[in-house]
């Protein structure tokens, strides 16, 4: 199965006290795979990537199931900064491109 793939995983139960507790994860994944088989050989090749982050923590207990949130401040920050990396360069050069070039501009 080549492409990206996106899937919910849970993990193994941890019972603490009368509590069943279930970890939840997001699992993204992006594979190639190909071979060739000719007369005289067999190649073949390929490229696996994963990526995993907590979504949330299952709570059974006294037949009542709770989902809680896992909210990744990490991921969140990191994401952050990458769109200001992204953003703050384009938008000075533009600032600097559109004063370089603005009407009434005294050498």
């Amino acid at each position: 199965m080549n492409g990206l793939h996106r899937r919910t995983s849970r993990g193994e139960p941890l019972h603490v006290g009368d509590h069943e507790v279930i970890p939840e994860a997001e699992v993204w994944s992006l594979e190639f795979k190909q071979a060739a088989i000719k007369a005289t050989r067999v190649a073949g090749g390929g490229f696996h990537w994963s990526w995993a982050h907590p979504t949330a923590l299952i709570d059974r207990s006294d037949g009542a199931e709770r989902r809680i949130a896992v909210i990744d401040w990490n991921l969140r920050l990191e994401l952050g900064l990458l769109s200001a990396a992204i953003v703050l360069p384009i938008a000075l050069t533009l600032v600097t491109a559109l004063a370089r070039y603005w009407p009434g501009r005294r050498a």
